[in-house]
Order: structure tokens, then sequence, then C-alpha cells
């Protein structure tokens, strides 16, 4: 960074991220970030154990000095140099302090080598001391762009008590840190000594060489990476080639079937007709017959009728003649020469699969309370492809429900009915993870999110990578490693398209991969603008696909498009502390205040609406809150991260239930972080400092 640009950021460059003012005596943590001494010590007393202290920005645990004291951490020099900087910047509007006197004043010097604020008074008396006479002393108003470079480049002195004056000018081999002369002479004798110079050049070469050595080991990845891309595409293309020869050959099928199904249709036809036609005339012939005999017939009635019975046995030769001619054979029902036998035939090696059908769908269902009052509950049906079903009901509220059951619009047996709703409890599952670097071990696991097929996706925060899970958590795959893609990723979300986004905390960015974890891109990036992040923490996805990101550092609620273009953001008027996790249910924005201790709820808008929960560890009090989640029956659950337990809220912050304490057993958390929901509504928590995931229902 040039120092024209350097100056014009130069009070962010120097603010404490805990307090927010300028630093007062900066010391580094191992993850390299900085804070006020006093400010960590605070931190270290309030939040954390003995020995160890976790960041407050990236959540990293590392140990405290040997000596117990944070003091003994680094110091800064290089923010020391800055903060001189700041001072010297706004010396017309905020006076500075003399560095002999204490008193404040806008017309004061710097003298480059004492790396001290003189005032008009004391500056005579510097000046007049024999020893001073080659020290460079400038006054603040004649201050130029190469003067800050050389204030920047103030020496180093040794931070021990009485030894302030005293400049860091070798370094011990033993014990690895830099020493000022007295430092050398009280407490390393007989240590190998180099001059810190000669140290840091062999360290900057030794860096160097490391860093050309990573940028071929990146540029061989982005090859690899590129070449993947490439045959990707190709696979893609064959892909779509292949679906279209199918498609043809489908089509073609198609046409030949159709083709066959008209002349079989066409046969089908002609048979039946020639079988109509014989049986048309065998008809004819017999009601011909027919006619012949009803004619005979009133012939011989009349004979019978009119004669005597002497004429009756002489008219027997006449009665014969009558009936001559008539067929005298009784024919039967149905000749089977003339009617056709119609069977097809199916043809079942067109058939290479089972057409076999799995219903699992939800619907809201209604039912009626003692009461008569209407309440809205969850009915979830699982065809069990017996002609049986499972019903699973999560009503939203205990009591006495009646329920009522329809099928095809008609009452089931027994409906409507009803039933004893206890209250909302949980009981563990199962837990799967611990302590480790391997393939299914986790170190500091913050964030889950569950896909469409309940693969459960865990941002394994200190082994800087994602790790993917099925719902009995056995390890299914991972991706990434700390400087090539991640650093200390927290927040994860699926998305509906199938990709997945991770919270990049340390690079200050969101990451997009495909569900198998390939790379497809990125968005944020450090930085105050809109577009850009400072440390991103919790992700969801709202009711219109866009992304959700809860900025910590920044304090803001950002929404951005699926491809990574912001759209708004919520939380400019100050209204959160240390904002953790947001999603949004149906018209709410819900917001976990980790540094306020509650639930914040907003409307879509970004308009504030009312907020629930205190510090405490009462029901319903919160300590420190974080991962969100509204479960099927509309409940809130949250991560009730420092009381170590799950707790659940209607919406409107009334208490329902709470779960867990701290301890390692089954049902026991250390630190739960975030939330996530199974297909079948169990619910999956990391429990941050077990570094293992459970699964409750």
């Amino acid at each position: 960074m040039d120092i024209k640009t350097l100056l014009r950021n130069l009070r962010e460059e120097v603010s404490c991220p805990v307090c927010t003012n300028v630093y007062t005596d900066p010391k580094h943590l191992p993850c390299l970030h900085t804070f006020c001494l006093q400010c960590l010590k605070h931190w270290h007393t309030t939040s954390h154990g003995r020995d160890t202290i976790r960041c407050p920005k990236c959540q990293a645990i590392s140990r405290v000095p040997e000596s117990g004291d944070l003091t003994d951490l680094p110091t800064s020099f290089y923010l020391n140099g800055l903060i001189d900087v700041l001072a010297i910047k706004e010396c017309k509007t905020s006076q500075v302090r003399c560095g002999n006197c204490d008193k404040k004043s806008a017309e004061s010097s710097y003298c480059f080598h004492c790396c001290v604020f003189w005032c008009d008074e004391c500056i005579i008396g510097h000046n007049i001391i024999r020893s001073n006479k080659d020290h460079r002393v400038l006054a603040l108003k004649d201050f130029q762009d190469k003067d800050y470079e050389d204030v920047m480049k103030r020496p180093a002195f040794c931070p021990k008590e009485d030894h302030n004056k005293e400049e860091l000018k070798y370094f011990c081999k033993d014990c690895e840190m830099p020493l000022c002369q007295i430092c050398v002479t009280l407490d390393h004798g007989g240590h190998n000594m180099k001059l810190i110079k000669e140290e840091a050049e062999t360290q900057k070469t030794e860096m160097k060489s490391f860093i050309e050595k990573q940028r071929h080991n990146l540029q061989a990845k982005m090859n690899v990476v590129s070449r993947l891309d490439e045959d990707c595409a190709t696979l893609i293309q064959q892909g779509e080639d292949v679906k279209r020869e199918i498609q043809t050959f489908v089509d073609n099928l198609i046409a030949a079937i159709e083709a066959n199904k008209k002349n079989i249709f066409a046969e089908v036809e002609k048979e039946t007709n020639k079988s109509i036609e014989s049986i048309t005339r065998r008809k004819t012939e017999i009601e011909r017959q027919m006619t012949a005999i009803k004619s005979s017939l009133e012939k011989a009635d009349k004979l019978l009728t009119r004669s005597t019975n002497a004429e009756i046995v002489q008219l027997k030769k006449s009665s014969d003649t009558i009936f001559e001619g008539v067929h005298q054979i009784e024919p039967t029902d149905c000749d089977p020469e003339l009617v056709a036998h119609f069977v097809f035939v199916e043809n079942y090696k067109l058939f290479n699969t089972q057409n076999q059908t799995n219903w699992n769908f939800e619907k809201t269902n209604k039912s009626r309370d003692e009461q008569g009052r209407e309440c809205t509950s969850e009915i979830q049906i699982n065809d069990c492809k017996d002609g049986l079903y499972q019903v699973r009901y999560c009503p939203r509220d205990p009591g006495k429900c009646l329920v009522t059951v329809k099928v095809n619009g008609e009452h089931v047996r027994d409906s409507p009915f009803a039933v004893q709703v206890t209250p909302f409890q949980f009981k563990p599952v199962l837990s799967f993870g611990e302590e480790g670097s391997s393939e299914g071990m986790f170190r500091l696991p913050w964030g889950v999110a569950v896909s469409a097929k309940d693969e459960i996706a865990i941002t394994d925060h200190n082994n800087h990578r994602v790790q993917i899970f099925n719902s009995e958590g056995n390890y299914l795959r991972s991706f990434s490693t700390e400087g090539v893609e991640f650093k200390f990723p927290t927040g994860i979300t699926y998305h509906d398209n199938g990709n997945i986004f991770v919270a990049d905390y340390g690079n200050s960015r969101i990451q997009i991969f495909k569900g198998k974890g390939e790379y497809v891109g990125s968005f944020g990036g450090r930085g105050s603008l809109d577009s850009q992040l400072l440390s991103p923490c919790g992700l969801s996805v709202d009711s219109d696909g866009n992304i959700i990101v809860t900025d910590s550092g920044d304090r803001l609620i950002k929404i951005f498009s699926p491809d990574g273009n912001f759209l708004t953001k919520i939380g400019e008027q100050g209204y959160f502390t240390i904002p953790v996790h947001c999603i949004q249910y149906e018209r709410y924005l819900i917001v976990s205040d980790y540094g306020e201790h509650c639930i914040k709820v907003f409307d879509r808008k970004g308009n504030f609406q009312y907020k629930f929960g205190k510090e405490g560890g009462g029901d319903g009090e919160l300590n420190s809150p974080s991962g969100l989640l509204v479960n099927k029956s509309g409940h809130l659950v949250v991560c009730d991260e420092n009381n170590h337990r799950i707790q659940v809220f209607e919406l409107n912050g009334k208490f329902l239930s709470k779960f867990g304490k701290k301890g390692g057993n089954l049902g026991e958390f250390d630190s739960p972080t975030s939330l996530a929901v199974l297909t079948n509504g169990q619910i999956v928590v990391c429990d941050a400092f077990n570094h293992r995931i459970q699964i409750l229902e």
C-alpha cells in the first residue's frame, strides 16, 4: 500500500477491533490479529481459561505466554509508528502529548531518534544535550510524505520494563526472540547470538524462497484446475451429445411404435369387420327361416281350427306340404367358426425396469383444538410402497388438539379424533467426530448445512476445510486447505441450485462450490465498500434465493444475489454489536446479536420490529447466542453458546424449551455454534469445543 493510500485510511488501520479506539500498547496474537493489551486482558479474564486465549476476531485458540502475562505477547512496532503518524496528521485538531513533561500542545516537534514528541519548551532542553546533537528533529507542521515514511521506520525498542530506550539489536538463536543489549547481558549469557539485521535478512531470504515455492505450487494447482475445467467441459459436451443421440433414438423408437400401433389397429379392425360380416350373413339366413316357419305355423293353425276329426286324419299330407322347405335343425347360440377371439399379448421385453412410485410429500393441514380454534400443523406422509402410509404430525402448541383426516374427501375411520400434544422436547440420537485433523475428525467445527439429499456439510474451522457426511455420520469427502482456499471458514449454506456457499472468515470473502466441492467463484474481499466484507460469519439463503451474509466485523447484515452482486444491507444505524447469524422466516429477518446477548427481529425491508432475550442463564436468557434455525413447527431454535445449551422460542420471544448443559457426554455441549435440520426433522448441531457433531430429534 502506498503512503498516500495508507494516510487516507490511517484511523481504520490503527483502530482496535474490540474497543474501536486507537490502539494502546498493541499486541499480536499467534493468528497475527492485533488488539489493545487491556482489551486482550479483559477478554481473557471474562471469556477464557488460564492457559489459552481465543482470538476475538477469528476465534482461533492459542496459548498464552509461559509467564502467564499477556504483556509478554509480541508488540506491534509497526502500529506504534502508525499511531505516531496519526497523531502528527491530526495535531491541528487534537493536540499531542509531550514525551517529557506530558503537556499537550499542537505546536510540537518530533525526534526521529528518540521516537518522542517534544513541546516547544522541552525541545530546547533536548537540543542542548550534547549526545542529542545528531538527532533529527522536525516541527509537526513541516511534515511531508517522506517524513511520515521515516516515522514508520522507527527502531524497535525492548518492551521490558526499564528497557524502553534500548533498541532490539540482537536475535537469540536458542530462544528464538529479539533482544536488546541489557537482555543479552542479563538473561542470555552463552547463547548463540546474531545481529537482528543479519537474522532478518536470512529469514527474508528463506521466506522469499518459501513464497516463491508456494507461487509455483499455486500456479501448478491453477494449471491442474484449468485442465480439470477443460475435462469437465469436455465431459459436459459429451454428455449433451449422448443425450441428443438418446433423444433421437427415443424419438425414432416412438415413431416406430406409433406406426406399429396403427398397423395393429388396422389389422384388428379388418378381422373385426370380417367376423361381423359372417355373423350378419348367418343372422340373415336364420331370420329368413324364422319368417318361413311363422307362415307355415299360421297355415297349420287354420287347418286345425277349421277341420273335423275325419278331415284332420286326412290332412297329414297337407301338413307335410305346409312345412316343406322349413329348416328343421335348431341352430346353436354361436358358431365358433364365425366369431374371432382377439387377445393382445404384451411384449414385456420392451421394459427393462419396473415402474415404481415413491411418494414423499408435505402439506399444511388444519385442525381445531378443544375450544374450536383453528391450529395449523405440518403433516408429512410417506408411502411405504405396500398400501400403508406413515404420518408425522407436528403441531405448533401443546395441549389437546382435534385432528381431522380425510382420504379423497372422505373421513377415515375414527376421524376426527383428539390427540394430546406434549411440550417441545429434544432427544439425542447420535454424535460423530473427535479432535484431530484426519478425515472425519475436527478442530473446532463451526458451521453446518444440510442438502436436499441429507448430506451434512461442516466448516472445520481450525483445519481450514469443509467436510461432508451422510445423515448417519459417515464421512463422504472434504475440500480446501489453508493458504489455497480457506482461512478459518465459519458459516455455510446450501443453495437451491445445489451450490455450497462458505464464509471464508480469514480471507473476508464468500466462496462458492458445487455440491461435490468443485470451485465456482467468490465475492467480497476485505474492505468497507458495500460489496466488500470484513469478518463474515453466518450464512443463509432467503426465499428469493439471495445470500444473507452476517458481517460481524462490519456489524452489518448484507444481502447478495447468488452470483455475488450486492443488493442491500441492514444495521447502519448501529443496531448490532456482534451479529453472528441471520435467517429469513416468512416476512421476518431474525438476527442473533452475540455481543448484546439477544435476538433482534426486522422486516424484509430492514425495519427494526422487536428484540427478546437478555444476558443470563435462566429460561429464555442468553449468553452469546450464535446459530439460528426455524424448525418445521415454526419455532425458533437458538444456539445459546456460552450457556452450552439449545433453547427454543416462539417467534414472539416466548420461551418454550431448553436442552443440554456443559459437558462431553451425549446430549451435553461445549459451545454449540450452529444448527441445521434434516428432512426427517432431526436437528444437526455443531458442538464446537467438543470437536464433534450431535444429532437431536
